[in-house]
């Protein structure tokens, strides 16, 4: 039996989605990509991410756009792009067993990114400051590797309690607004 089978249901879930609530054991595809919490209930990247290898200096992700991203005539939508790069400039913390949050994420669009064609992003780490990690990264098209992306952003190292205060934050809030209908 895998963690994932063992693991309870988390807040917000209903179905034990959620392998822990510190993340840093996620479940993985064959082609070692790690899964968040929406894509473990079909066990595929439902953005198309199939393939994640990470070296010392450099994290490289295989990837192509789905056709239920097209946002101009055989393009990706840009929103599809900026998830991409939050995924996987988000897996490299992860990687390093580092539960970590997305605190800013700009991205460069230099080429319209196809649907369906082959495209990798490779990630470095720029630096890490305390809790902060900065990261970026390339979006090229395959096998060409022309460029039509880049993305630098900034993680923050949470405690495994981020998630559990969120809960409690996210119920204060309802409670707050029952109180005033």
């Amino acid at each position: 039996m895998t963690t994932s089978e063992t693991a309870g249901p988390a807040a917000g879930t209903g179905d034990g989605a959620w392998l822990s609530r510190d993340l840093r054991e996620a479940p993985q595809t064959e082609g070692g990509v790690g899964l968040c919490g929406g894509c473990r209930r079909t066990g595929v990247c439902q953005l198309g991410v199939t393939r994640e290898c990470h070296e010392e200096e450099i994290s490289r992700f295989r990837t192509s756009c789905p056709p239920n991203y097209e946002g101009g005539p055989n393009v990706a939508h840009g929103a599809w792009t900026s998830a991409v790069f939050d995924e996987c400039l988000g897996h490299v913390p992860h990687y390093r067993k580092v539960l970590s949050v997305t605190a800013e994420l700009t991205i460069s669009f230099i080429k319209p990114v196809p649907v369906g064609r082959p495209l990798e992003v490779t990630v470095t780490v720029d630096r890490v400051e305390g809790r902060r990690w900065y990261i970026s990264g390339e979006m090229v098209l395959l096998p060409g590797r022309a460029v039509l992306a880049r993305a630098r952003g900034i993680w923050v190292a949470r405690d495994p309690g981020h998630f559990d205060r969120h809960e409690n934050w996210l119920a204060e809030q309802d409670a707050t607004a029952a109180t005033q209908a």
